[in-house]
């Protein structure tokens, strides 16, 4: 049982249940629900994938996790076949030449197959929008790219592919498609998460700004310019060139660049459109933000539609970059990003016998607007960057390689935090790392230091754990978010939704993110579903409580050692942001800027220690500490 199929599959058990779709792109809070599906020592998130991506595994849902994992490698053998199939019968290869070609690509279905991924029935997918816009039936075929579109958004360029070539009818079955699982999604979760996810995950996703943006074994372009000219501290911190305004306009440049000539080159409608339709998903492929090797299985079907019909000296030069695309790369070498060059070599090749159609003024005009588009782009996306706190605010325990640091509780000694390590979720202090029979989550310390509190999920369960080996909270209340009174005389924890103080129900109903204020006989808190929440503060022995923050969401409250001032996230559009409000005046001011996510903060004296991923994947966090002002 190993990623990707749990996120796929977890994801379609939540999806059943109705939970807010904004958690699933919560990297702690969907490894705790991968944790009470029944699966262990596992690694997983949804990020950044479209809130429709687990379609497929629903009617997988009910069954137990290595069940439904079985019945998947059925369904991935039936779909492989299934293309096969189709394919031969469009392109006239035959059976047994394009099962050669599909084994060719041996490693992408190796890990398709033992991860349980998701290619092998994208190539279905893709193999059948193909037939179909091939054989006259091009609203079904269009309908069928829209489905994809809607599942990972990898066919969203065949909107201008067919607006081009005036393919009308296969416009608009894609766009009723996609426009259908928009709703279907939006009816589903609720226009404020579908929204959430435009806004907030799916431009980092199409940036690339995922999982670890700099891993050469993503081997896309973005990948490629990020390494050379974007330093991250624990990911990058020896970039070539220190030139973030580089990547910025580069990266834009690129993809627009090669989008405008690959949609330049393309010929009129005639009665053989194989090879342009072909073309454009080699096309495609490159422009990737991230290409993992489980993605080249994708390449077989525009590589078998080319072959029908070419002359064998273009077969020869097809079928040997093919076979270089899809060869293994080793580690020594993956940094020279090979991959990514015979893939450019394969879309150069194949859009080769077009280039007559490419006329040099309206060439000469795009790139000129790709290049003034790229250049606004990086403008604006560089003020956004040296506003960030990589380059304004003070790392804080740095580690070369570190993925995640997030939810930091102070100490004595320094800060205790969440660490996402090799199979599972600890917790470390300082050098020291702390490790436990489970996914350990929000450490909580008392004033003198120890023990440290967190929250323990394993075997499909959660408590409240001290690392002195003392269960404060047993599984069957499934508590989380632990916080302790400075004093460490009361716990507070979360269960099933309601604040309970040392055993007590205090606050019934969407509560999160409990913390004490410094005198320990109050705690502030969340309150409200995801994307609408306020915050209020209740006496530890019960009572009424009281508004301190409303408007927009906000969560993730800290109280400062004073008294006197309140950290917390504020989202209303796009990133989460960290903003102080003093609790006399309650008059707030923002504390974190960028383009990115600044969550999670925690009191240092006067100074805030906070997460950010800013110039890293998605929610994958970094911890900084900024004085407030």
């Amino acid at each position: 049982m190993h990623t990707d199929f749990p996120n796929h599959y977890v994801a379609a058990i939540l999806a059943l249940r109705h939970e807010p779709l904004r958690q699933f792109y919560d990297w702690e809070w969907f490894q705790r629900q991968i944790q009470y599906a029944g699966i262990d020592r596992q690694l997983g998130g949804y990020t950044p994938y479209p809130p429709l991506t687990m379609i497929p595994l629903l009617p997988l849902a009910k069954l137990p996790p290595q069940r439904a994992k079985h019945v998947w490698l059925v369904l991935q053998l039936l779909f492989l076949a299934a293309s096969i199939g189709l394919l031969s019968r469009l392109s006239q290869v035959g059976l047994l030449e394009t099962l050669l070609l599909a084994l060719v690509a041996y490693v992408s279905l190796a890990t398709n197959f033992a991860l349980g991924q998701y290619y092998v029935f994208l190539a279905f997918l893709l193999s059948a929008a193909v037939f179909c816009l091939l054989r006259g039936r091009e609203w079904t075929g269009g309908a069928l790219l829209g489905l994809i579109f809607s599942l990972k958004l990898y066919a969203a360029p065949f909107l201008l592919f067919f607006a081009v070539r005036r393919q009308w009818r296969a416009l608009s079955g894609m766009a009723v498609s996609a426009a259908a699982l928009g709703l279907a999604a939006v009816a589903w979760f609720g226009w404020h998460d579908v929204w959430f996810y435009v806004t907030s995950v799916m431009s980092r996703g199409i940036d690339g700004s995922i999982v670890d943006p700099y891993d050469p074994g993503l081997g896309s372009m973005a990948v490629l310019l990020r390494r050379l000219f974007v330093p991250e501290p624990e990911l990058n911190p020896h970039p070539p060139v220190n030139a973030p305004a580089l990547f910025f306009f580069l990266q834009t440049f690129y993809s627009l660049g090669l989008l405008a000539v690959a949609l330049l080159f393309l010929p009129g409608r005639s009665k053989d459109d194989a090879p342009a339709v072909a073309y454009f998903i080699v096309v495609l492929f490159a422009l990737s933000p991230v290409t993992a090797s489980s993605h080249f299985i994708l390449l077989l079907v525009p590589v078998v539609v080319l072959l029908g019909g070419a002359t064998p000296a273009r077969k020869m030069g097809l079928t040997a970059l093919y076979i270089l695309v899809q060869l293994p790369v080793r580690p020594p070498a993956a940094w020279l990003f090979p991959k990514l060059w015979f893939s450019l070599a394969l879309a150069a090749y194949a859009g080769w016998p077009f280039r007559s159609n490419i006329r040099r003024r309206p060439a000469i005009a795009a790139l000129a607007i790709v290049a003034a588009v790229s250049a606004l782009a990086s403008w604006r996306r560089s003020a956004s960057y040296r506003s960030e706190p990589p380059q304004t605010a003070e790392l804080v325990a740095p580690r070369l390689g570190a993925l995640l640091s997030s939810a930091p509780a102070i100490g004595p000694g320094g800060p205790v935090y969440e660490s996402m390590e090799d199979e599972f979720f600890g917790l470390r202090t300082g050098a020291q790392k702390l490790i436990f029979d489970g996914e350990a989550f929000h450490p909580a310390v008392p004033r003198r230091g120890s023990p440290i509190y967190f929250e323990l999920v394993s075997h499909g369960h959660s408590q409240i754990v001290s690392t002195t080996g003392d269960v404060l909270v047993g599984h069957e209340m499934e508590p989380s978010e632990p916080a302790v009174s400075p004093d460490g005389a009361r716990l507070a924890f979360i269960s099933h939704g309601s604040l309970f103080v040392s055993g007590r129900m205090l606050i019934q109903e969407e509560v999160s993110d409990p913390a004490f204020f410094p005198d320990g006989q109050r705690i502030a808190f969340a309150q409200g579903f995801p994307g609408r929440r306020s915050i209020r503060a209740v006496a530890a022995s019960g009572g009424v409580s009281e508004t301190l923050v409303e408007g927009g969401d906000n969560f993730e409250p800290a109280v400062s050692a004073s008294g006197e001032l309140l950290a917390y996230v504020h989202q209303e559009l796009g990133a989460r942001q960290v903003w102080i409000r003093n609790l006399a005046s309650g008059v707030s001011s923002r504390l974190t800027s960028g383009a990115c996510n600044n969550d999670w903060p925690a009191w240092d004296s006067r100074a805030v220690v906070f997460a950010s991923d800013c110039s890293r994947g998605y929610g994958l966090t970094a911890l900084y500490r900024l004085p407030a002002r």
